[in-house]
């Protein structure tokens, strides 16, 4: 796909039951030059104008064409940070509000809400244009010794020993859609292994679990608001798929049309994001065309690094004349 600019013809954002494009699942697409679309470095780079406000030229553009919220939750995480050395974020409160569209600059306005001896609270609002695209409130902790304990991470298969989503798209090319191989693995940034690839292609888990790898393609710089804002870009990747464990077979090329709503995520302690990182992640609801994801963050070591909660819209379901649902992507029985 062409490089988006800001004069692109792109079509209108309308998503697939007729609504917006918000911000969701997995980056796969463009971005404007000077970003190779690989490592996140220059993504989270943000820039002053002539009025000295932040912004950002890229993007990172997901499977509906709009921003991917995890761009706007790393740099959200940026802009806040910007100015502050002696405290680091421990949580970030996240609205999407509208989609971000590619080619249109993202500008980051930061106002200090309360300053205290140890916590800092800031709000940033994203905007592009007089567009309101996402509104973020990033709170900041000083250094505190205390006694801590944490949730033990799963036993699962270390990463080396599965299969990258595109071996496993050609390993099951002859039982799912032609569309839907061909997009496993299409993001550039990250890296993603499934823990368990068959349940998610196949199989209906009641629990609604989702278990997998992820790492970035590159290294970053031991820079601790740029390790922060990499989890925050990560936080948003695949975690929406996670309520759809308990209600399909197979998750991908459904036809439903997914958006990140609303999105908290605490920073437990200072992340190094450059070796795999399991995320474990388990959704207790879903209804109202919602659903509601928790997923924990940890290094290959067992630390739990962080935590995240994510509600997603999930519109498009079709009454299948039983009391039940099916997805526009699956025949009708």
């Amino acid at each position: 796909m062409s490089t988006p600019t800001p004069t692109d013809p792109r079509p209108a954002l309308a998503g697939a039951a007729g609504t917006e494009k918000f911000n969701t699942v997995a980056p796969d697409l463009g971005s404007a030059e000077g970003w190779d679309r690989q490592g996140l470095v220059e993504l989270m780079r943000l820039r002053f104008d002539t009025s000295g406000a932040l912004y950002s030229p890229h993007a990172d553009v997901n499977i509906n064409g709009a921003l991917f919220g995890g761009q706007l939750i790393g740099q959200a995480i940026a802009a806040a940070s910007h100015g502050i050395s002696d405290r680091w974020a421990h949580s970030v409160q996240v609205s999407f509000l509208a989609p971000g569209k590619p080619g249109e600059t993202m500008h980051y306005e930061v106002r200090t809400l309360m300053q205290g001896r140890s916590f800092q609270v800031q709000q940033v609002l994203g905007t592009q244009g007089t567009r309101t695209v996402i509104s973020a409130t990033v709170s900041f902790q000083t250094d505190e010794p205390s006694p801590g304990h944490q949730r033990p991470m799963p036993e699962v298969p270390p990463p080396e020993s599965l299969r990258s989503l595109h071996e496993v798209g050609a390993a099951y090319a002859d039982r799912i859609p032609a569309a839907a191989a061909q997009r496993l693995g299409l993001s550039r940034a990250a890296e993603l292994r499934l823990i368990d690839p068959e349940a998610f292609l196949f199989r209906r888990d009641p629990e609604a679990r989702l278990r997998f790898w992820v790492r970035l393609q590159r290294d970053l710089p031991a820079d601790p608001v740029l390790q922060r804002a990499a989890i925050g870009y990560l936080s948003d990747y695949w975690m929406p798929l996670t309520p759809l464990m308990a209600h399909l077979e197979a998750k991908i090329g459904t036809g439903l049309y997914l958006a990140s709503l609303n999105h908290t995520l605490w920073l437990h302690r200072a992340p190094q994001v450059d070796d795999w990182l399991l995320v474990d992640a388990q959704s207790p609801f879903s209804g109202n065309a919602r659903g509601l994801t928790t997923g924990h963050f940890y290094q290959r070591d067992g630390t739990l690094l962080a935590t995240a909660t994510q509600e997603c819209l999930f519109r498009g379901w079709v009454e299948d004349g039983q009391g039940g649902f099916r997805v526009p992507g699956m025949p009708a029985r």
